[in-house]
């Protein structure tokens, strides 16, 4: 043949000549063009051919010959499009994520009114194009490549236009405000600024012209997201699977939110008392400092309502063990009997890392049931964590619920506890891949797949680092013929799932409460989740503002920050600070690290009066807020909201990321900056109120807001009704305090509110 003469390979799956050994290939190529054939359109959409044109591309890897398209016209506002080789079957890499990630069907509905158009002309370059039913254009294809471990996809931005999303990160809230790049690929990172965290998410949310669309790649790959200097292009660049595509019309950020949701998943319907205070560290050294937290809480008259205790419990390191010197189980049983006469709660860690250790009850069963994720050669793959030597379990395995339940279940035995927290799922390893392995990588070869080494390196832990850095190889093997390199992004997702049905298996009638550190879309259907591994200083405290907005509409609606910061000392005027801002954070916790100093709100005199101050706004606002968190469950709404989606055609608003609104009723204006005693604040079009002094102005305008030390100021959206009760030091003291209703009028002398 003429293509072995020229010293190549024939592919006879892809009909395609390439060059046998070739380390790499064309990153300067731009687009891989693809004519449209076998072009059949209905009602409910559009099935086609993409074949290459003559042009091989070969960017990072060989390109797919031959691929099959399917556009679904779902419902009349969500634009479902999915790509993948015409022959599937031979790239097992390139398939749809594992259904296991999302048990529930997603309901179409019936087309009566598209809000979107998309065409595919026969023998036509492919254009991915997808417009409003006005012709706007919302999403411009510029390239498309598909390789089997290099897949991108880019776009337009018009001028003018907002980005929110892609996430995990620290980054300010409007994405598009500079140049930006950073990978998604689940890591134990502890929050540097701009590179990939514990969370992936795979969407954004854009403002064109004042209408809102959103858009998902339902991918668990690694990839890697960018906008180019001149702020023109976005572009995902992805290292396997296919493109398996959402397009959400909104057309207000509210719609896009809940038609995501239809996709994802609603939130889970948490627990009253997950509202009220938290309180937890690493460091507590043993269960007698932790009853006096308890008790200095109470004595310095701050709300508390649920204690947690981090690793320190455990004997060890050992997940379902009590340390038998500092946390014997009689005197935990003791602490949470003392807990629940006062009608509080108590939460502690479970890692998934299991302990080898053939004495170790856990993982003696887990060997009987042979639910760890393998090595590549078929043996329990080992890493480290905090114990030691460690196996992970593998949560697509059917068997792992009821060994998952069984443990958490002997473990609640010993000592009740209300909800638990899964950490170090990404899953995090002290060791680089397998702590056995040994010898070099190998090197990516064109045309061969090498999980290990692939051709286009994202950028993990801000460089080009290899994957299993902090992680498992990605070769390592899953139930079913998976692998990591191909649902690395779900480990933390798929033990949410397993642990939240544990929990349900365990107590049919309770609302389990579940907080993760690592997510994935559609993870807030079973947990909550905490910022991570947060710096005490004030970047962070700006960047934790951002945060949970971003988790709002990634479907984790109950979100915070560790309040104070949990890496390096906080000091009084930030952590007094902080815990006026976390005072609103939905998932409201004191959280900091071991070996730095106490941050517990009655530390510093300052800090305690802030925190009775902002706190008795919150729990007085409790009724409100569960109201709130209930319509995230049944209504597909958010707990806080962003100025760029309520005020999307305001040019300010939607740069806004130093304010937000508790619901669309109150607004809160955290100071930020050290040393500041006012703060600038943004007041949007309508009436507004000072939520201490009741005086009213309207906007839009801006104002200087004066704000001593233990003052944030808040203000009322002229409009609603606000639901109050107490405010107590307890949720369920709360609980039992006469309504009240706070209203706020409009313009118009209107208002309207919920309970």
């Amino acid at each position: 043949m003429d293509c072995e003469k020229q010293g190549c390979c024939f592919d006879t799956n892809k009909n395609q000549c390439f060059k046998k050994g070739a380390k790499s290939g064309n990153p300067d190529n731009g687009n891989c063009f693809y004519t449209v054939t076998n072009v059949k359109t209905s009602d409910l959409g559009i099935n086609a051919i993409l074949d290459l044109q003559e042009r091989t591309c070969e960017k990072y890897d060989i390109d797919f010959q031959t691929l099959d398209f399917e556009a679904k016209f779902e419902t009349n506002s969500r634009l479902h499009i999915h790509i993948q080789p015409a022959d599937i079957e031979n790239y097992p890499h390139n398939v749809d994520m594992p259904k296991a990630a999302y048990p529930f069907e997603i309901e179409n509905e019936p087309i009566t009114d598209l809000q979107y158009s998309y065409e595919l002309v026969e023998d036509q370059d492919f254009q991915l194009q997808v417009k409003r039913n006005d012709g706007s254009v919302v999403f411009d294809g510029v390239s498309f490549v598909f390789e089997r471990q290099y897949l991108e996809i880019s776009k337009n931005i018009k001028p003018g236009s907002s980005i929110y999303g892609f996430g995990e990160v620290l980054a300010p809230y409007k994405r598009n405000s500079q140049n930006t790049k950073h990978a998604l690929f689940n890591a134990d990172n502890a929050t540097p600024i701009g590179q990939n965290l514990y969370g992936s998410h795979p969407f954004y949310i854009e403002i064109i012209d004042g209408k809102a669309y959103g858009f998902l790649l339902k991918n668990s790959h690694g990839m890697e997201f960018t906008i180019n200097d001149k702020n023109i292009d976005l572009t995902l660049m992805v290292i396997g699977g296919n493109f398996d595509m959402y397009f959400f019309m909104g057309p207000t950020m509210d719609d896009v939110v809940k038609q995501y949701y239809k996709v994802i998943g609603a939130p889970a319907l948490l627990p009253y008392w997950a509202l009220g205070w938290h309180q937890c560290r690493y460091g507590y050294k043993d269960i007698w400092t932790v009853e006096n937290v308890v008790k200095n809480y109470r004595k310095n008259n701050i709300p508390l309502d649920t204690m947690w205790i981090d690793i320190d419990f455990m004997d060890a390191y050992k997940d379902f063990t009590y340390d038998p010197v500092n946390f014997p189980v009689s005197e935990v049983r003791n602490f949470v009997s003392e807990l629940k006469k006062n009608h509080q709660y108590y939460v502690n860690m479970i890692d998934p890392a299991i302990f080898i250790d053939d004495n170790y009850a856990t993982y003696r069963r887990g060997i009987e049931k042979d639910i760890f994720i393998k090595d590549r050669n078929g043996k329990n793959f080992v890493g480290e964590v905090w114990p030691g030597k460690t196996v992970f379990p593998d949560w697509h395995n059917p068997k792992v619920l009821d060994y998952w339940t069984n443990e958490i279940k002997l473990f609640k035995d010993l000592a009740m506890t209300d909800g638990n927290w899964i950490d170090m799922n990404e899953a995090a390893n002290f060791c680089h891949g397998s702590c056995d392995a040994t010898g070099s990588e190998e090197s990516f070869v064109l045309g061969e797949f090498n999980p290990r080494n692939p051709p286009f390196a994202i950028s993990h832990f801000g460089g080009k680092n290899p994957l299993k850095n902090k992680n498992l190889d990605m070769d390592a093997q899953y139930y079913g013929g998976l692998i990591d390199y191909d649902i690395h992004n779900i480990y933390g997702h798929m033990e949410a799932i397993v642990t939240n049905k544990a929990l349900l298996k365990i107590d049919p009638v309770k609302r389990p409460f579940l907080l993760s550190r690592s997510t994935f879309p559609g993870t807030g259907r079973y947990a909550a989740h905490w910022l991570g591994d947060n710096h005490s200083d004030w970047e962070h405290l700006y960047y934790s503002i951002s945060g949970m907005l971003n988790f709002q509409f990634f479907g984790v609606p109950m979100v915070g920050s560790d309040i104070c910061g949990f890496v390096f000392d906080s000091n009084e005027e930030l952590c007094a600070r902080w815990m006026e801002l976390g005072a609103f954070n939905p998932f409201g916790r004191n959280h900091n690290g071991k070996g730095y100093t106490d941050q517990e709100p009655y530390t510093w005199g300052s800090v305690a009066e802030a925190s009775r101050r902002a706190l008795a706004i919150r729990y007085k606002i409790l009724p409100y807020m569960y109201t709130l968190l209930v319509r995230t469950h049944t209504h597909s709404e958010m707990i806080l909201y962003s100025f760029a989606g309520e005020w999307p055609n305001d040019s300010v608003a939607v740069g806004v990321d130093k304010q937000f609104l508790m619901g669309k009723g109150i607004l809160i204006t955290p100071v930020i900056e050290k040393g500041a005693t006012s703060v600038k604040g943004y007041f949007p079009e309508g009436v507004w109120y000072d939520w201490y002094t009741h005086e009213s102005f309207s906007g839009p305008t801006y104002k200087t807001l004066q704000a001593e030390l233990v003052h944030i100021p808040v203000h009322l959206r002229g409009g609603n009704i606000i639901p109050t009760q107490g405010p107590s030091l307890t949720v369920y003291d709360n609980r039992n305090k006469p309504f009240e209703l706070l209203i706020a009028l409009d313009a118009n002398k209107e208002a309207t509110g919920r309970l």
